[in-house]
């Protein structure tokens, strides 16, 4: 993997933290907010693109409201020949209910997320991945993520700025979805930026027809939000996410922790789990300094609370998407 760092100036790091708000706005809103001309904008944001600072265009969807729910797979590999390894992540990679593959560093090999309608429905699937390949995975810890709080990365930024967040969270609820609103999330699960007429056309209705129906998917909080994906090595960054088990937890102290994870610049989401992990913290570190600076306060902070943890950095996402049917 190419660690060349790229160079990025204060422009383009607004860029970025624009797209993460929402990259479907059209380019003249973010180069006004941006402080670009429409037209320095788009070369800027292909420059990114091609050097893959920029990796993709996703739509936050929430799968909950389509009835399946999240579970998080934290794998730890046996010690297999490359060639197996690599035969492995392509399966996970291209199986249509795992909605992301993550290479980790630190305890864990790979992160995965499979969607299931219910724990039997996992149980069934994860099972089928151990029995075709049995000699790979040495141990692996569930988690349920039952709340999902995401946090821009405001640490892009040369001034304050009020946090805002994808909050995504509730019951599995199914909403009924026609044929052409499901052909719609596939194609803009990942390419956020896909013209509404080239939608249209793909699909086979009219460019009315197809913003009427992405409205929608926004007011029924099936779609929640529109952001990028981008490659936080390329950008000198590590991202480290902090596994936490937790104890005499009182409804004062949750709070507190949450405001911890939004106050915090270099947050990135905050997840709340059920099984093996109660919470799941993941934030920027600019260097492995940073990073147990921000493990050490973290437990500081909350050290009353914390009864065990682990944590893990990400050194690529293989796959990421929201709606992984095809």
């Amino acid at each position: 993997m190419d660690k060349k760092i790229v160079d990025i100036d204060a422009k383009d790091k607004r860029i970025l933290y624009e797209l993460e708000q929402n990259c479907r706005l059209p380019l003249g809103k973010i180069a006004k907010a941006v402080g670009l001309s429409k037209q320095t904008l788009h070369y800027r944001i292909q420059r990114l693109i091609e050097q893959k600072v920029i990796v993709s265009f996703i739509t936050v969807i929430n799968i909950a409201k389509l009835g399946f729910v999240n579970h998080e797979v934290w794998l730890q590999l046996e010690a297999i020949p490359e060639e197996e390894k690599e035969a492995f992540v392509n399966y996970l990679v291209n199986h249509k209910s795992i909605r992301l593959v993550g290479t980790c560093g630190g305890k864990f090999d790979f992160l995965i997320a499979v969607l299931a309608e219910n724990s039997v429905q996992f149980n069934n699937l994860f099972r089928e991945i151990i029995r075709k390949f049995p000699k790979h995975v040495r141990n692996y810890s569930f988690s349920i993520p039952i709340e999902f709080y995401t946090y821009p990365r405001t640490h892009f930024l040369d001034k304050e700025e009020k946090k805002k967040q994808f909050i995504i969270a509730g019951e599995p609820k199914r909403i009924e979805l026609d044929e052409t609103e499901l052909k719609l999330l596939s194609l803009i699960a990942e390419n956020s930026r896909i013209p509404t007429v080239e939608l249209a056309t793909k699909i086979g209705i009219t460019a009315h027809t197809a913003r009427a129906k992405i409205k929608r998917l926004e007011l029924d909080g099936v779609i929640e939000g529109y952001k990028i994906m981008f490659d936080h090595s390329k950008i000198g960054y590590e991202n480290y996410e902090i596994l936490a088990t937790l104890q005499n937890m009182t409804m004062q102290k949750e709070k507190e922790l949450e405001t911890y994870c939004a106050l915090n610049p270099y947050s990135t989401f905050l997840l709340k789990c059920i099984g093996k992990w109660d919470i799941d913290f993941a934030f920027d570190a600019k260097n492995s300094e940073h990073f147990q600076q921000t493990l050490t306060d973290f437990r500081s902070r909350f050290g009353g609370i914390i009864k065990d943890y682990e944590f893990a950095s990400i050194i690529k996402w293989e796959k990421f998407t929201y709606y992984p049917f095809k």
